[in-house]
Formats: C-alpha cells, structure tokens, sequence
C-alpha cells in the first residue's frame, strides 16, 4: 500500500508574543499536508520544507512572502 499524501508537522509561533523555546510555552503545531506529486525525491529534505513553510504562509497568513507576517515558523518535520 502507497501513500499518495505526505503530512508535515509545523511548529509555529506568534512573532508579537514572548515565549520560552525550551518549555515549549506559546508553541503551536500545525499539520500540512503535502500531495506526492510535489515531493521532492532528490534527497534534499530543504526543498520540500520550503514546500511546506509556503504552503503554511498561504494558510495562516494568506500570501507566500514571508517576511511581515504574523506567525513565524519554527520548526518542519516529517510526521510518523
């Protein structure tokens, strides 16, 4: 059995509120769900993260350019 979607965890924050990286206090994840015909096969893990933080950015802040936007994100895996 093939998997025809690949399903990312994001972790994200607001940009505007103070927050413990360690603690892990005002941290949210997020799943996004990526479809296999965008996955990147070549081994290079950041092309499809970039994938997925422009997917995020379309979602959460409604455009793909990410430098004024209201969250900001942390951290990409692979969800198991």
């Amino acid at each position: 059995m093939t998997r025809n979607l690949i399903v990312y965890k994001v972790d994200y924050a607001n940009k505007f509120e103070d927050y413990n990286q360690y603690t892990g206090k005002f941290i949210r994840i997020k799943r996004i769900i990526m479809p296999l015909s965008e996955y990147d096969n070549s081994g290079s893990r950041y092309r499809n993260h970039n994938w997925v933080e422009k997917e995020f950015s379309k979602q959460m802040n409604g455009r793909e350019d990410a430098w004024d936007n209201k969250w900001r994100v942390l951290r990409v895996r692979k969800a198991k």
